[in-house]
Formats: C-alpha cells, sequence, structure tokens
C-alpha cells in the first residue's frame, strides 16, 4: 500500500509546476491527499485516489473514480507479492473534471494504463525476476521463453515517453505508479521510464516469439533458428520434420510393432428416415435408373460419378452406380440398420460391388452380411468394408462365409480391429476362396507377429504339394500392420514360393527398416511377377534402400516403386525414409537398367540438388512414365541475400536469387520432354501428359479392374472438400463419446423386416 499526505498547498504547487492530472483551488483549509495504488492482484487489485477536503471552493461537479472490481489477469497466474498488504477502497471526491485543462491529460487513460502497468510489473517480478531487457537474445533463446504462458498487452509495447509528445500522460501514469514524498522529485517518473522500457522489451520479444514459432511451425527456418528448412527448399514442412528424425534409429524412436489403431473416422449411425428411401428403392430392384414417383436423383444433376462420369442414382443417404455398386460409404448404417440393409438387397439382382465403408456396423453387421452371403453366396463380387469395428471372432464368422463364394473377388477390411489372432482365418481366406484377387488389410493391427505367422503358413502351404498352382491372390495391402524383420522375412519367403502370385504389394508406414529392408529384398528378386512395390515411410535409410535398388535392377517385372513418403507418417507414427546421396549411384543403375519400370517416387528425401540433377540425366535414359524427387536440402552453390545497415538498402526478395541456371532449366525440361514422349508411345499421341497424370497414373498404382469397383462419390467428395478447404476431416473421437463401445457390444438382429 502507497499512502502519502500533503497540504493544499503543496498539491497545488506539484499540479501547476509538474502539470499533474489531478486539479484543484487553494483554501484556508488544510485537505488530505491519498493516492492508493493496491498491488494485491488476488484481492481484486484496484487504484483508487482520494482527496478529501472539508471548504474547497469553485468546485463545479462531483466525481467518483475507481478501477474494475475484477481488473485483467495475463497469463492465466494471480500473483501476490510478498511485504504488501490489503487496505480499504478509497475514491475520489469533490474533483472538478477528469481532464485536466491545462495539460490535455485525460485522468481516465491513465489510471487504465496504469493498471495495465501494475499488473504486468507484479507478473514479470513474480515469474521472470531475472528477465534481462538488455540482453540480445538468439531466435532459440527467445523460443525458450514461456510466451504461451506469460502474455502482457501489446498495447504495453507504446507506452508514453517523457520524452514524447505525450509526455504529460506519461508523468501522470508516473505519479500514479510512484507516488512523490516532496515536491518537484523525479524520481517517479525515473522509475517508471525504468519499467515502461522493461515492459516494452518484454512485448517485442513476444513479437518475435510469434513470428519464429509460425516460421518453425510452417518448417522454415531464420538465423539462429534450430532446425527447419534452409531458405530455397520448395517444400519446408516436409523437410524440417524429415531433418528433425535424420536416419531412423529405432531405439531413439521406436515405432510399435503391433502396428497402428484401427479405429475408424468419428461418425454418427444415420436416422432410419434417412435411409429409408434407398432401402426401399434396393427392395424393389432398383438400379442407377430412376422413374418418377422415386425420392432418388440423377447424380450430380445427370453427369455421373467423377472421373469416368458413371451414370448413377443418388438418394438422401445412398447411391446405385451404372456399374452395379452400391454406395453407402460414411452414411452410417451402424448395427442398428445393417439387417434392414442386407434385407434390402436380397431381392436385387442389379448390385454387384457391395461399398460400406466406415459404417461402423461392428460384429452383429459382420454377422448380419455372412447370413446374406451363405444364403445369397454368388451375389456379390466386392465387399468394401473398411472402418466397420469388424473384429477378431466376427471376421472368423464372415470368413466361413466368404470362403464358400465363387463370385468374391476382392475384400477390403482396413481400419478393422483383427488383430494377431485373426492369421488363421487370412490364411484361410487366401487359400479356400476360389476367386480372390485383391485383399486389404491394412491398419488391421496384425502387427508383426501376425504378419509373419500369415505368411509363414501360406509358405507351409505352398511348399507342402511340389507344383502346386499358384495362388489367386494379386495385390495384398498391408500398409500400417508393424511390418519388421520378422514379418519381412517371411514375405520374401513367401514371395520366393511356387505358390505364390502376388503382383502388387504395400508395405509403406511400417517399421521395416534396413534390415526388414535386406530381408525383403531377397524375396523380391525371387518374385519375377512382382509389378508393383511400395514402401513409403517405413524407416529406409541409405544401405536399405540400395538394397531394394539392386534387387529390382534387373527385375524383369517391376513397373512401380515407390520409397517416398507417407501423408499419414506423423498421425500413424511412423518414420520417414532418409535417403541420402549416397544412394545416387544405385538409383541411377535403376534407372537406366530397368526398363520396364514406369514410375519411381523419391518423394522428399536428402539428397542434395546437385546430386538429383544426376538422377535426371539418368531419367533421359529410361523408360519412365512418372518420377518425383524432392530435396530438402539447400543447393550448396546458391547464393542468399545479406543485408548491410551502413547502404541501408531493402534486402531481395528469396526469389530473386533462388532462380535455377540456364543449365537446370535446360535439363529439366529435357526429362519433362523425355517423360512425355514416353507417355505418348504407350497411350498414344493423343495422350497428354496432364491427362495422363488425371486418368491413367493411378492405374500404375493400383491394379484398375479391382480398385475402379471401390470408387465412392461420398469418399471422393470429402477428399476434394478437404483439399479445397471447404470441410475439416475430423480424425478423433471425443473422449465422452461411446459409440464405439455400443457399437461392439451390440446384440442383434436388429432388422425389422427380416423376412427369413
Amino acid at each position: 500500500m502507497l499512502v502519502f499526505e500533503s497540504k493544499v498547498t503543496s498539491y497545488k504547487r506539484s499540479i501547476t509546476r509538474r502539470k499533474r492530472v489531478f486539479k484543484s483551488e487553494r483554501n484556508n483549509d488544510q485537505v488530505a491527499r491519498v493516492i492508493h495504488f493496491s498491488t494485491d492482484i488476488s484481492a481484486n487489485r484496484y487504484l483508487n485516489t482520494l482527496i478529501a477536503s472539508s471548504n474547497l471552493i469553485n468546485m463545479t461537479s462531483a466525481a467518483t473514480i475507481s478501477l474494475p472490481s475484477t481488473p485483467p489477469t495475463f497469463g492465466g497466474f494471480v500473483p501476490r507479492p510478498s511485504g504488501l498488504t490489503q487496505t480499504p477502497a478509497t475514491s475520489i471526491t469533490n474533483l472538478a473534471d477528469s481532464h485536466d485543462d491545462d495539460t490535455g491529460v485525460d485522468l481516465d487513460e491513465a489510471i487504465r494504463l496504469a493498471t495495465l502497468c501494475r499488473h504486468a510489473f507484479n507478473l514479470l517480478d513474480v515469474q521472470m525476476l531475472d528477465f534481462n531487457h538488455s540482453k540480445a537474445y538468439t531466435a532459440d533463446e527467445i523460443l525458450a521463453l514461456p510466451m504461451d504462458v506469460l502474455r502482457l498487452p501489446d498495447e504495453l509495447h507504446g507506452l508514453p515517453r517523457r520524452k514524447s509528445a505525450r509526455s504529460h500522460l506519461a508523468v501522470a501514469i508516473a505519479t500514479l505508479l510512484y507516488p512523490a514524498t516532496h515536491d518537484n522529485a523525479v524520481s517517479p517518473v525515473i522509475r517508471y521510464e525504468a519499467a515502461r522500457v522493461r515492459l516494452r522489451a518484454w512485448v517485442a520479444l513476444q513479437r518475435k516469439y510469434d513470428i519464429f514459432a509460425a516460421t518453425k511451425r510452417n518448417g522454415h527456418s531464420f538465423r539462429g533458428l534450430t532446425g527447419g528448412a534452409a531458405p530455397g527448399v520448395h517444400a519446408p514442412v516436409w523437410a524440417s520434420r524429415i531433418l528433425a528424425q535424420g536416419p531412423w534409429n529405432p531405439a531413439s524412436f521406436p515405432v510399435p510393432l503391433a502396428g497402428t489403431k484401427a479405429i475408424p473416422m468419428p461418425v454418427a449411425v444415420a436416422d432410419i428416415a434417412d435411409l429409408a428411401p434407398f432401402f426401399d428403392h434396393l427392395g424393389q430392384g432398383g438400379t442407377h435408373e430412376l422413374d418418377e414417383k422415386s425420392a432418388g436423383t440423377a447424380l450430380d444433376g445427370g453427369k455421373g460419378g467423377p472421373c469416368y462420369g458413371i451414370k448413377a442414382a443418388e438418394f438422401p443417404k445412398g447411391v446405385v452406380y451404372e456399374d452395379g455398386r452400391m454406395d453407402l460409404c460414411k452414411m452410417v448404417v451402424g448395427p442398428d440398420h445393417i439387417g434392414n440393409l442386407m434385407n434390402s438387397l436380397r431381392p436385387n439382382l442389379f448390385v454387384r460391388h457391395f461399398l460400406l465403408g466406415n459404417n461402423i456396423i461392428g460384429p452383429v453387421g459382420a454377422q448380419e452380411i455372412a447370413r446374406f452371403i451363405r444364403k445369397l453366396p454368388d451375389r456379390m463380387e466386392t465387399w468394401y468394408l473398411a472402418g466397420n469395428c469388424i473384429d477378431a471372432a466376427s471376421f472368423k464368422t464372415l470368413v466361413d462365409a466368404l470362403i464358400e463364394s465363387d463370385a468374391v473377388t476382392n475384400v477390403w477390411l482396413k481400419r478393422n480391429p483383427l488383430g494377431p489372432a485373426a492369421a488363421v482365418d487370412v490364411y484361410r481366406l487366401i487359400t479356400e476362396t476360389k476367386n480372390i484377387r485383391t485383399l486389404d488389410l491394412d491398419q488391421t493391427e496384425l502387427g508383426d507377429a501376425g504378419v509373419a505367422e500369415l505368411f509363414h503358413r501360406l509358405t507351409m502351404f505352398s511348399l507342402a504339394v511340389p507344383g502346386r498352382k499358384k495362388l489367386p491372390l494379386r495385390n495384398i495391402y498391408l500398409n500400417g500392420n508393424g511390418i519388421s524383420t520378422k514379418a519381412a522375412l517371411a514375405i520374401a519367403a513367401f514371395l520366393d514360393s511356387p505358390a505364390c502370385g502376388i503382383t502388387s504389394l504395400y508395405l509403406s508406414c511400417n517399421p521395416l527398416g534396413d534390415e526388414g529392408a535386406q530381408a525383403l529384398a531377397s524375396g523380391i528378386c525371387q518374385a519375377p511377377q512382382l509389378s508393383r512395390l511400395s514402401l513409403q515411410s517405413t524407416g529406409l535409410t541409405t544401405p536399405g534402400a540400395v538394397n531394394v535398388f539392386r534387387a529390382v535392377k534387373s527385375h524383369p517385372g517391376m513397373r512401380f516403386l515407390d520409397v517416398g513418403q507417407a501423408y499419414a507418417t506423423v498421425d500413424l507414427g511412423q518414420a520417414w525414409n532418409y535417403i541420402d546421396s549416397a544412394a545416387v549411384p544405385s538409383i541411377c543403375e535403376l534407372v537406366t537398367a530397368n526398363q520396364n519400370l514406369e514410375y519411381l517416387n523419391l518423394g522428399h528425401c536428402p539428397i542434395t540438388p546437385p546430386e538429383l540433377r544426376k538422377i535426371d540425366a539418368a531419367v533421359l535414359t529410361g523408360s519412365l512414365l512418372y518420377y518425383s524427387a524432392e530435396s530438402i536440402l539447400p543447393d550448396p552453390k546458391e547464393m542468399y541475400p545479406t543485408f548491410n545497415p551502413s547502404t541501408d538498402h531493402t534486402m531481395p526478395e528469396m526469389h530473386s536469387w533462388l532462380v535455377p541456371t540456364n543449365d537446370d532449366k535446360a535439363l529439366k525440361k529435357a526429362v519433362n520432354n523425355h517423360i512425355e514422349a514416353n507417355v505418348k508411345t504407350i497411350y498414344g499421341d493423343g495422350m497428354s501428359y496432364a491427362k495422363f497424370l488425371d486418368e491413367e497414373k493411378r492405374w500404375i498404382v493400383n491394379d484398375k479392374t479391382d480398385v475402379r469397383k471401390i470408387g465412392s462419390v461420398y469418399r471422393n467428395r470429402d477428399a476434394g472438400h478437404a483439399r479445397r478447404r471447404l470441410q475439416v476431416l475430423v480424425k478423433d473421437w471425443e473422449e465422452n463419446d461411446n459409440t464405439l463401445a455400443r457399437v461392439m457390444n451390440a446384440k442383434g438382429p436388429f432388422s425389422t423386416t427380416r423376412k427369413y
């Protein structure tokens, strides 16, 4: 508490000489002036100034001024300095005006700013007592400051100074903060100036902190800022993340061998009223064609589905396509309505491809589908059941039915929690389903042990009978399953077995590492039918990648090789690939020697730009239709702009310095022309490269026959909206949402219209 008393004579002299904000006239009586500025924040700090007078002359009005009872707090912290006590609130009475006519000082503004200053002083004194405003901070030191919890108002940066146009306001604030004990004292202003400089320095650091935090968040670098991409790197976010990891070390960054969690996207079960029109249409044998009484409409005004213009009928929830696809992806029938859906399909002879992704049907739904298959085994070719909470027990029921169907050609089970116990039933599905070509097991929690068990059984099956025919399975997706060395050895053994007919092997987002890659490479050499291999974000470093490149170099069937980075790497907690310049000779040999290779993706890699240009030169002799490589390192020969304060010239823009040389431009143009010529050789002169990227590139990556059957307008719409930032794809369930527990524990059947 600060309490000061003076006589009216000295008070009037201080107003005249120092132009203070409180004004009065002298009389013969004595006036006691008390200025009280409490620093006790926990007791609702306040500033009240009291001027009590017994006989004041020429007072035109009376006023009471006080601060709000609940002042603002900063950083969520309420300090209480030691040695300070609470005093009763006081007020200003008989004050002529809140504005001083002589000085032009706004009393309310002075009190407001004094309050902000006192709060800020207390906060810094308690939380940052050792803060040195004179120190020169590096970028890393600024980011280490507790700016996320200790924030001061930005306007404190512009507090009035003693030597400025607002000097009178500065004097008023100083008087309120540090009242003097005698006339003509300059100590209040001196103390205020020292404190003001300290506050200004902290706010200035806040501003720099925000800039550096955004710089680092966006993957960029700055002088003195650790990490981030160097200036001129085209993909700074990717670069900063990959460089921060460096070559993958399982000891410092372990990736679980159990695989990523198989959790569907957050959804809510639909109302039956929204689903009923579609169910009715299916139950009447409905196709993509509509009659006048139908509740559906032509998809996209009759234009049909994306990319290929397949005609379709769309309902409030549900689409039927001309090619026999039934699409309910993300429409969420749940365990509540799956029985009604399957019942509506019984009389429908048109639908051949069943698309029910992310519908959380659970074990009850698996039982309903199994019942349908057992009753009508030759009806469906495609079962797209991604994200449906199918566990090992319900999967067994489903497999028991699927192996009896000769019609089934592809089964998609992504993001179902099958677990390692399901390996036996996956083996049964592969070996006993007569015509299965494609099997999707992405993120099914099989784990390294489960995948190893599966392929060990497949190898034993292959070797049990000499001269056994190849199994029908051609495409298998095993991304995100925790595959490491043990499973890689088992996969390699099966690739080398006579019954293996796999042509597409997708192993991205697995902790494969160099040892796993080396084990896999031995099997690749013995599988001439293998044409696609995806190893995105598998923790590859140069030695492991070189083993793969050497295995593919002389491979007669390999068309597609991807050793880049997966978009889901961070979300799935996987390790980046880190293939550096030492791999360039092997890459060049691969590109020049294998004239069947059509697709090579190195992605964002720590290969220097000069070394990438060597690969570009090799591409000019190869058969590639698509090639992608982006360096996350700066070009060591590039010049960067500098700022000389003595000349005071504006720093040049980065793009004006980082311009490719004419030789670089010519090489890049030659590569583009060569690849485009390769495309025309395969697809004809009418195929532009842009059209190739839009329509044909995906079929180098995936099998066209089966992947075309799972195309969903709902998934495409959501993905398109997300790319255009029109929609945010929610990835995580809320903590108090019990939907998944209800789905897994549901008891059925729920169908209210079953006729069997």
